[in-house]
């Protein structure tokens, strides 16, 4: 460029002419533009600083929210969920390190004809969590039946005062669940086939043998009233035990009355 007094070039750094000192107007514009430019940079820069932390800021609280959110989840699921995994995790492993042990425990005790202390290992070990130990679930579901009804039988003559009514309804209802499975006429019975082989067949029949005598002695039914209870409805069999448990009644106040 030059200078419009003399016609000396010029560069747009100066401010005044070489030649002739007259003011460079290119400078001045120049410089004019640049400070112009330079405000106009810094607050664009000052613009987009505010926005980047008001992002980093809403971003940093979303990332706090979603970190509390899973940690809520997390505890929920330690809390409610979580420990049953744990817990079913730990027998699963516990059963596959002693299954033959637990087996041979079983059978034992079914072959000496040890019903609670069967039930009472099989709930102990948690075996209804597994698979493997699936031929002695109707052992488990009977041997429930079995000593819920022995039970019964035992807290009223203990004199509980419990009404004859209630404990009848309780045993009749027991006693029917115990017929249903061991026939294989229940939704267990036609579902569990490898709870039916010949020893369990056995095991079946022992404990209605036991039964049928405590129900006899006890509850004063006769041997023809017995032999047909399984094919009695629920109604029917609450019944006769409620008039056999109102004899045994009648009979332990004639004995502390001395007649």
């Amino acid at each position: 460029m030059k200078c419009p007094t003399c016609g000396a070039n010029l560069q747009i750094e100066d401010e005044r002419c070489p030649f002739c000192q007259n003011p460079n107007p290119f400078a001045v514009k120049h410089q004019q533009d640049m400070r112009h430019y330079q405000q106009e940079f810094q607050k664009t820069r000052q613009e987009v600083e505010k926005k980047t932390l008001h992002f980093n800021a809403f971003t940093a609280r979303i990332a706090v929210i979603a970190v509390l959110l899973v940690m809520v989840l997390g505890m929920i699921y330690v809390m409610e969920d979580g420990p049953f995994y744990l817990w079913s995790g730990r027998v699963k492993r516990d059963v596959a390190k002693n299954m033959q042990n637990y087996r041979a425990e079983l059978s034992a005790c079914e072959e000496a004809g040890q019903w609670r202390q069967l039930y009472a290992f099989y709930d102990a070990k948690s075996l209804d969590r597994t698979g493997d130990f699936q031929e002695y679930t109707q052992l488990y579901f009977i041997i429930y039946d079995y000593k819920s009804i022995l039970n019964q039988i035992t807290r009223f003559r203990e004199g509980t005062q419990e009404d004859a009514a209630e404990v009848s309804s309780r045993m009749a209802s027991h006693l029917d669940s115990f017929y249903k499975t061991a026939g294989r006429v229940s939704f267990e019975g036609a579902y569990y086939d490898s709870g039916y082989t010949q020893t369990h067949m056995e095991s079946y029949a022992r404990m209605q043998e036991d039964l049928e005598a405590a129900l006899t002695v006890y509850c004063h039914l006769t041997k023809e009233e017995v032999a047909a209870l399984s094919d009695y409805s629920l109604a029917k069999k609450a019944a006769l035990i409620e008039e056999g448990l109102g004899r045994e009644t009648d009979g332990m106040r004639k004995e502390a009355a001395g007649e």
